[in-house]
Order: structure tokens, then C-alpha cells, then sequence
């Protein structure tokens, strides 16, 4: 009898949220594959465009199962650390494209459709995530190999694109 009872629970949560273990997709399922190489910890020591120092880090981690990916930056200088950023990136069904939600640490917000380039490559900010309301911020992230990306960033400056950053991150040794 407990048993059947349990059974019958099981069955009411599923009913209740419309969906079973079967409907848990994988990444590549999902669209979220182009984003399955970030997952990990990653490291930058770079430059910014004017010659100062670019430090910081990056922890990557799947959340729901796989269906977004949330994303924490970290800005360094010497040996503090500060967070500067809290992402998540994700599949909208609607845009049917990736997208990420960036939150600042001066309460920023800031929405961007990702555009899969080829296999190694993600164009961010390129497409319009409002389509009266153009992005002022343009990235380019090329994975070089496991271990590696290059992360090329832009600011609009009136009619052109003027480069921020060209920096390569690391993904971090455990």
C-alpha cells in the first residue's frame, strides 16, 4: 500500500509540472551544447585596449539540469578579488537562440542574444536581444582548445567599433 502511495505522488508532482525525468534533455538536445566547453573554473591575465592590467576569474556551473548555465566573475587586483558579475546563459524559446542575462555588481543589467559562429566560435551582443534597442557591446569568444579561448571585446564609440579587450583565459588546474 506505501508503495502504490509513493507511486501515486510521483505521478501527481509529474502531472503538476508537465514533464518527466524523459523530458530532462542533454545539453546538444537543448541547445546548449556551444556552451557545454565553458563549464569549469578559468583565469585571465590580459590587458584592457589602454594598456592596463586585466585580472580576473571566471567559475562556470550547469543549473536545472543542464538547461542554463550560471556564470560568476571575479575582477583582481593583486591579491583581492572582488565579483563584478553574475551570469546566466540559457535557450530561449521564443528567440530560439542562446541568450545571457549579465548582472553587474553597480546593479547593471544587460541582455544578449549568442550567436553559435562555427564550432569554436560565439558571437555575443551581435544580434539585437530588443530589436528597437541595439547593443553598445560586441564579443567575440574563439576556443583555441580545451583549455583555451580567446575573448575579444568592442564598445560602440559613436559610428565604430573601438576594441576593449583581446585576452586569452585559461581554464584553471585543479
Amino acid at each position: 500500500m506505501r508503495r502504490m502511495y509513493q507511486a501515486f505522488a510521483m505521478l501527481a508532482v509529474l502531472a503538476a509540472t508537465g514533464s518527466t525525468p524523459a523530458d530532462d534533455k542533454t545539453a546538444a538536445e537543448s541547445g546548449l551544447a556551444s556552451l557545454e566547453p565553458f563549464v569549469g573554473e578559468w583565469e585571465v591575465n590580459g590587458n584592457w585596449s589602454d594598456g592596463s592590467r586585466l585580472q580576473a576569474r571566471s567559475v562556470y556551473e550547469w543549473g536545472l539540469g543542464k538547461k542554463i548555465l550560471k556564470a560568476r566573475t571575479f575582477g583582481r587586483k593583486g591579491d583581492k578579488e572582488h565579483q563584478r558579475y553574475e551570469r546566466v546563459l540559457a535557450w530561449h524559446p521564443e528567440k530560439k537562440s542562446l541568450f545571457e542575462i549579465s548582472f553587474a555588481y553597480d546593479g547593471g543589467v544587460s541582455e544578449f542574444l549568442i550567436e553559435s559562429k562555427d564550432k569554436d566560435t560565439l558571437h555575443i551582443g551581435w544580434m539585437s536581444f530588443v530589436p528597437d534597442k541595439p547593443s553598445n557591446v560586441r564579443q567575440v569568444i574563439k576556443f583555441l582548445d580545451r583549455d583555451h579561448f580567446q575573448w575579444v571585446v568592442s564598445v560602440k564609440d559613436g559610428e565604430t567599433w573601438k576594441q576593449l579587450i583581446d585576452a586569452t583565459w585559461t581554464r584553471k588546474r585543479k
